[in-house]
């Protein structure tokens, strides 16, 4: 029996290397989205904890520490917002490559199964017909 050869082999391989870079940058994009939103996060818990320490205070300096805290974080988080934003979109592209990088890897492994898939039957109808050669030859030469 012969062997399966797919012509396409070398293409195949280049496309699942572009779709596995494709997954690495969109975890890269992904992971600096979830590194802003814990950012995010930390700043909440901070400005909560200041919030409850800061209930029924009466110390002029602590309430002016704490405006001047809350503005920090109203800034910061306006900024973490537009960078959220902007990882989001880069999030999005990301993932747009490697849709269109996924489907044209499965179009090629579409191809490459549907000729194997020939290829073995070709081989079964090959097989069939040396068997057949063989059966009808020892007919012929016993009569």
């Amino acid at each position: 029996m012969k062997r399966f050869s797919f012509e396409l082999e070398e293409i195949l391989n280049i496309r699942k290397f572009e779709q596995s870079q494709a997954e690495v940058e969109l975890g890269k994009a992904l992971a600096e989205e979830q590194k802003i939103q814990n950012e995010l996060d930390s700043l909440a818990r901070h400005q909560a904890e200041i919030q409850s320490k800061m209930k029924g205070s009466t110390n002029f300096n602590d309430i002016a520490n704490a405006a001047d805290f809350y503005s920090f974080v109203r800034n910061k988080k306006e900024n973490l917002l537009s960078e959220l934003a902007k990882a989001k979109i880069l999030s999005e592209q990301k993932r747009d490559v490697l849709k269109k990088a996924i489907q044209k890897t499965d179009s090629l492994e579409k191809l490459k199964e549907d000729q194997f898939e020939e290829f073995k039957e070709n081989e079964k109808r090959r097989e069939q017909s040396e068997m057949d050669n063989i059966v009808t030859g020892r007919f012929k030469f016993k009569s």
